[in-house]
């Protein structure tokens, strides 16, 4: 049975998972640290983004094909899995490997969480308030993202690799989150 509260908090949780991102003050220290010259890093960066634009059209027909819960609940294994493969790797070709999986993720969470927010508001009649709850899911990521550059600082104290498996545990919260979402009629 489909309930608009439940689908909320689990996309609030959803939201915090994905941006609240422990190993960005970290990730240039971490990266040298395991003997990346500054061409790697950005190389890396780059196989992320090639992955994103490769794959953002194919993941939301996927959505829209086998469900956003479906998507969305693929794109949280994912993540989750892309930060556990950080979490043990130390050279380019792990890392690459860990961005294209965390890449795979990301597109199948981005525009399924949208979908599935305005279908759940729609089928309780809160269609109107798409907006409203759009910018409040984004302001709570906004506010994961900034408090995650403290704590990620915070506990590259212990060493540079612990804000990777703190993220691991962060991006498992979507997994749990995204199984409880319950798929709404879809309005178009």
């Amino acid at each position: 049975m489909f309930s608009l509260s439940r689908n909320l908090l689990c996309l609030y949780i959803i939201k915090v998972a994905k941006w609240m991102n422990l190993v960005m003050p970290i990730v240039v220290l971490f990266y040298k640290s395991n003997g990346l010259t500054m061409q790697d890093i950005f190389t890396l960066q780059a196989v992320y983004s090639a992955t994103l634009l490769a794959l953002e059209v194919p993941t939301g027909w996927f959505a829209d094909f086998a469900g956003r819960r479906t998507s969305i609940l693929a794109g949280s294994f994912f993540g989750f899995a892309g930060y556990l493969v950080y979490s043990f790797s130390s050279g380019f070709w792990e890392f690459a490997v860990a961005e294209t999986i965390l890449g795979v993720g990301m597109s199948l969470v981005s525009g399924a969480d949208s979908a599935l927010l305005y279908d759940s508001l729609s089928s309780a009649g809160r269609g109107d308030r798409y907006t409203r709850y759009e910018g409040r899911i984004t302001s709570v990521g906004n506010f994961a993202e900034a408090a995650a550059g403290i704590a990620g600082g915070l506990l590259a104290v212990l060493s540079l690799r612990t804000p990777y498996y703190c993220q691991a545990a962060v991006a498992f919260l979507a997994v749990p989150a995204a199984m409880m979402l319950r798929e709404p009629p879809v309005h178009v």
